[in-house]
């Protein structure tokens, strides 16, 4: 045989061994879209022996709806004789199960410039789609409740009013909850509030919105409808949700707060209705437990009330009433601390001890959260040129801190000024930020950056932040928000922060577990590879003058080991 045709031969036994042993399907089409070339992983993925697939067309194996939207895609690209790739599509198996297919394709082209066909490649992706679909699920859900979450609520409230459409909100707040869940620890208390959900769901029609915001905080939209209809489903509600509820072997009784707000009658933003709804609770409660209000401008008193509490919050910053609490962070390899988190704390001279959540939210309203910030910043450099070199100081910021023009002048004066290297400086950055972050966010991220100080991206799974904020911003450090590690000991959630784990180390990113409040929690986040963790399980925040090296937590039944002076 002569070498030419021998070269041939090989080169036809190389191809074929290729797709022998290739897991995809290549194929060619015709002009017409029908097979004339399948390879014999075709077999495979579809479940139909080859010589059934040749002559037929890809849309013949897909559901009719996925068929024609498919093929509307497909026939642009033949008129504009483009290749293709990464085109999904849902084909059904001869066995009837259903796989997703990401195709791509290139044109084939006579030599008189004619579209003869097209030859591509078929993939199966079908587990990686599923996977994709039960993240964004969890993206836009509870993950305890199985509700839509706060990030998600507020997109549909938001294309709700942004369309003109009348719409009634609704707050509601668990009264008595605290007494139940402290009766019967954290178990009981979510299966409590699984039960509250599906109360929800049965007592609203199809088409109300609910959502659990936080803690035992819930929401409820309500298109279409107004002040009476609003009030009657409100009703039905409290009086479902105020029903006994069996937990195991004990009876709880709980009541319901709600505040009522309306579009557009009160407000007709997402954030100014649900303000209206939230002072409207808020009277709800004062008025007697188990009431719903419905908001009305007299509740702008409590913005007077807001303001009395401004005036005594300049006044604690100008008389030294604010000092600060440390939470010790561990280095889960080297079991170890690493660092602390700062939180400030309010010593009022009539209230005592006021923590940090309760008058941040005003400072960042009042814009008073600023030189809140910088005295905590220097504050907090200052006490840790004392700790050991390795140990990192976390300082959490609020987006109005991000947004001011001076916030990373401030910053990088306040390193130079106290002799603290910026690398040993992590700003936590809430992941509410990231969600439609203004110009300015970016920017200062970026500076910070520049400056060597780390950066942190916290709370991270309370939201939907897409990963393309991965692209956009470069974090050292994902601090899981506290919710989700009180949930680590079930599923989803301990699925869930094993692939955010698994996230962080392909990226390169550490993980903090924040508000480890218990020994099984802390297995937990071990076992699902956090890298850091802070919470009471392994330290209280405590103030500056008690802070020192601790050691890891014991295990029941074992002797402290000396507290360890070594740096990290």
């Amino acid at each position: 045989m002569p070498e030419a045709e021998l070269a041939l031969l090989r080169e036809r036994d190389r191809l074929q061994a290729l797709l022998d042993i290739n897991s995809d399907w290549i194929w060619e089409v015709d002009a017409a879209g029908r097979y004339t070339f399948v390879s014999a992983h075709a077999e495979l993925l579809l479940g139909f022996h080859p010589e059934e697939i040749l002559g037929r067309t890809p849309f013949d194996f897909m559901p009719p709806a996925e068929a024609e939207r498919v093929g509307a895609i497909f026939g642009g690209i033949v008129a504009r004789r483009a290749p293709f790739s990464g085109l999904l599509n849902r084909n059904r198996r001869a066995d009837g199960r259903e796989v997703v297919l990401e195709t791509s394709g290139i044109p084939l082209i006579a030599g008189d410039g004619t579209l003869i066909g097209y030859r591509g490649i078929d993939r199966d992706v079908t587990e990686r789609e599923e996977r994709a679909g039960r993240i964004a699920y969890l993206a836009r859900h509870d993950a305890l409740t199985g509700l839509a979450n706060r990030p998600e609520f507020m997109a549909r409230l938001e294309a709700c009013l942004a369309a003109g459409r009348p719409a009634a909100l609704l707050l509601l707040d668990l009264d008595f909850f605290k007494e139940v869940n402290d009766q019967l620890g954290h178990a009981g208390g979510d299966a409590l509030l699984r039960q509250v959900a599906a109360r929800m769901r049965d007592a609203l029609s199809p088409g109300s919105l609910c959502a659990r915001l936080g803690g035992d905080e819930f929401a409820i939209l309500k298109e279409g409808v107004g002040e009476a209809e609003a009030l009657a489903a409100a009703a039905r509600l409290g009086a479902a949700l105020c029903e006994p509820y069996q937990l195991e072997a004990r009876q709880a009784v709980i009541g319901v707060s709600l505040g009522l707000a309306l579009a557009p009658r009160h407000a007709g933003s997402a954030d100014a209705l649900l303000r209206c709804a939230d002072l409207a609770l808020y009277r709800a409660k004062e008025e007697g437990r188990g009431d719903v209000f419905l908001y009305d401008s007299g509740l702008e008193a409590r913005q007077r009330a807001d303001e009395g509490m401004e005036a005594a919050l300049r006044r604690a910053l100008a008389e030294g009433e604010i000092d600060l609490l440390y939470q010790p962070v561990f280095a889960a390899e080297r079991r170890r601390m690493a660092g602390c988190c700062v939180m400030p704390r309010w010593r009022h001279p009539l209230q005592g001890a006021i923590p940090a959540e309760t008058f941040l939210a005003l400072a960042d309203r009042t814009g008073l959260v600023l030189p809140l910030g910088e005295m905590l910043l220097r504050r907090a450099c200052l006490a840790a040129l004392s700790w050991p070199a390795a140990w990192r100081l976390t300082v959490p910021v609020t987006p109005v801190q991000l947004r001011d023009p001076g916030f990373c002048g401030m910053v990088a004066a306040v390193l130079a000024e106290t002799g603290l290297a910026p690398a040993r400086l992590e700003i936590a950055v809430g992941e509410a930020v990231l969600g439609a972050a203004p110009a300015e966010v970016p920017r200062a991220l970026r500076r910070l950056r520049a400056e060597g100080v780390g950066l942190a991206l916290d709370r991270f799974g309370e939201g939907a932040t897409s990963l393309a904020a991965f692209q956009r911003f470069r974090f050292d450090r994902l601090r899981l928000a506290p919710m989700l590690v009180r949930d680590v000991e079930r599923e989803p959630a301990a699925s869930l922060v094993t692939a955010i784990a698994l996230l962080g180390q392909r990226l390169g990113l550490g993980v903090s577990a924040v508000g480890v409040e218990s020994k099984g929690q802390l297995a937990a986040v071990l076992a699902a590879g956090c890298t850091e963790l802070q919470g009471p399980a392994l330290a209280d925040a405590v103030e500056e003058a008690a802070l020192r090296p601790l050691p890891w937590p014991r295990p029941p039944g074992r002797e402290a080991a000396p507290p360890s002076l070594a740096a990290g």
